[in-house]
């Protein structure tokens, strides 16, 4: 009878922790640098729409009977928002924090190219979330003494690292799709029972997951504004999950993994960003001087076909002048050493 009591609290516990796993969205993020010294602020609003089916766990019922039990939640927000930060320290790095119901995210923004066309750029990051909840009921008697019961706590604290990956075109399509881990964990502290017979139930639900999320969107400048229409997709493709359940004196955990979940997030992003900070003149020197050597790796590399041609172009204008000037000295010395070649001028009154 103790091994029936346990695995109904589980089933109970299963049933009641439902919830769906925070997730973080590619949402605001453009690989396009945002400048050196510049800031930018974007808040993202829209409608979301998330499900999420638990692994299957299996087990008995209170008769004996095998009994497999799945959770599924869906989960539906209007508004739902997200907001993110990025400083530029340089026009190819720079600090980026995303903030979602995974909690507060910063990474770094990393672009791999320099051009006025487009741009790539790769993002790590991690996000750390932390919340609490409690609720009592409290009851008064005719004497106006209030007496608390039925008390439950919940906590969650989850953990998010992963990378994504961005594209931005001059024209203001963007793209990015990412991958994340996710792991989250749920801790519910309740008193179960009453008077006398009362015991206190606490069930620790551990959730792991990869997600892999995608978002498109369109840059359209306003000045210092920027409206991004946007829409971004996730998809959960490997839930695992771990449930622990303390009923004193038992205590059962069971595992199983085998979940799915997805998400989409339609909206739109509203963004304020400041103007990129002047080079100092220390700093203009330091840009020559790289680009110089950066152009004479790629001439060693032969990449810099177009510049070279250019170069070669300059150095003919150079060169022309000198060989003229070699071949009238030639023309000078046969001259000399060649009276009879003088052409001989015409004297019109010999006629």
């Amino acid at each position: 009878m103790p091994r029936m009591r346990t695995w109904s609290c589980c089933v109970l516990a299963l049933v009641g922790s439902g919830c769906l796993v925070p997730r973080s969205m590619t949402l605001g993020q453009m690989a396009a640098p945002v400048g050196r010294g510049a800031t930018e602020v974007g808040v993202f609003t829209g409608v979301q729409y998330a499900s999420q089916t638990n692994p299957a766990f299996s087990g008995q019922d209170s008769l004996g009977d095998p009994r497999t039990t799945q959770e599924k939640t869906n989960g539906f927000s209007l508004p739902a928002f997200e907001a993110n930060l990025q400083h530029g320290f340089s026009d190819s790095v720079a600090l980026n924090v995303h903030a979602s119901s995974a909690g507060l995210q910063p990474g770094l923004k990393l672009n791999l190219n320099k051009s006025k066309v487009a741009h790539v750029a790769l993002m790590p990051q991690v996000a750390f979330g932390y919340g609490s909840v409690g609720a009592s009921v409290f009851t008064a008697g005719a004497d106006g003494v209030q007496t608390e019961g039925s008390p439950s706590s919940k906590t969650s604290f989850t953990f998010l690292g992963g990378l994504k990956f961005l594209f931005s075109h001059r024209s203001g399509f963007y793209a990015g799709v990412g991958y994340d881990f996710i792991f989250n964990r749920n801790y519910n502290a309740s008193i179960i029972g009453g008077g006398n017979v009362s015991d206190k139930q606490e069930v620790i639900v551990s959730t792991t997951g990869h997600q892999i999320s995608a978002a498109i969107g369109i840059d359209i400048k306003l000045g210092m504004v920027r409206l991004r229409p946007e829409v971004a997709f996730a998809v959960t493709p490997g839930i695992g999950q771990n449930i622990t359940t303390r009923v004193p004196p038992n205590e059962n955990t069971l595992g199983a993994s085998g979940g799915f979940g997805f998400a989409i997030f339609p909206g739109f992003t509203m963004a304020i960003a400041s103007e990129p900070r002047a080079l100092t003149e220390e700093e203009e020197e330091e840009e020559a001087a790289r680009a110089k050597a950066e152009k004479h790796k790629r001439r060693q590399n032969g990449v810099d076909e177009e510049d070279d041609e250019d170069d070669d172009g300059a150095d003919d204008d150079v060169k022309k002048p000198t060989i003229n000037k070699k071949k009238r000295q030639l023309d000078d010395d046969e001259e000399e050493d060649n009276p009879r070649k003088k052409r001989r001028p015409v004297d019109n009154d010999e006629d």
